[in-house]
């Protein structure tokens, strides 16, 4: 029974898709020989001294993990952007630890689907990411915080989302929006126009237990001089691409 609900409702919840992907793997061995791209070290991206703040530690269904939250917070002490976007707000918990770990005049940028737009996104979504999307508010865990003011919260479906006023503006781009093969290409080149002068970091999670997202990094590692750079990080569900 337990095996049943893991592979049937289980595998809409986030919790237990690394779980999922681990079994699914030693099962099927041979399914999981084709390429991935190559992977790297977190002590290899981030400073040996950084000073790090984490708030709202504890994990939701929908969150980074906090081993996840950890490095993200490394990586944002090391590189010390002035301006970060994220695609996928959700509670906010991701954007109210970069607004805590970076200069105190630095901008976060967040992006979250609407709910009442749910039923007009211009790709389907998954189904994982319907439950992310149906709640009352966005950002819910940093409103209210000192860092608040940091955070400018913005609307729309990611995939059809003006960024024109932020393109070329960006020095950090989290993507964590849908985990759809289309709409993870198009935030992924999205967020490539976002980086000022073609120059800075973008963050990639659920790399590679969802295979969608697995799918879509490949792709673009393999067929985009743009994105050929990508590693994975060794022991976590991040990819990530430093650019200059």
């Amino acid at each position: 029974m337990a095996c049943l609900y893991l592979f049937t409702i289980g595998i809409f919840r986030n919790k237990y898709r690394a779980l999922i992907y681990t079994i699914w793997k030693l099962v099927c061995p041979r399914l999981f020989k084709r390429r991935f791209i190559p992977s790297v070290a977190i002590t290899a991206l981030v400073s040996n001294t950084v000073s790090l703040h984490l708030y709202e530690q504890a994990e939701a269904a929908g969150n980074i993990s906090f081993e996840e939250l950890f490095i993200l917070v490394e990586l944002l002490q090391t590189c010390q952007p002035a301006t970060c976007f994220e695609i996928g707000t959700y509670d906010g918990r991701t954007a109210l630890n970069m607004a805590a770990n970076t200069s105190n005049d630095a901008v976060i940028y967040t992006l979250d689907l609407p709910r009442e737009q749910i039923d007009s996104t211009i790709f389907p979504l998954d189904p994982f990411d319907l439950g992310v999307v149906e709640k009352d508010t966005s950002g819910t865990r940093y409103r209210g915080t000192e860092w608040e003011r940091k955070i400018q919260q913005l609307y729309g479906d990611s995939a059809t989302f003006d960024y024109t006023p932020y393109r070329g503006k960006m020095d950090f781009v989290f993507v964590d929006g849908s985990h759809t093969y289309e709409y993870v290409l198009s935030d992924s080149r999205n967020a490539m126009t976002l980086l000022r002068n073609g120059k800075g970091v973008i963050l990639w999670h659920d790399y590679p237990n969802i295979y969608s997202v697995l799918k879509a990094i490949n792709y673009l590692q393999a067929t985009d001089s743009r994105f050929a750079s990508i590693r994975h990080i060794e022991g976590t569900r991040f990819a990530c691409l430093i650019c200059g």
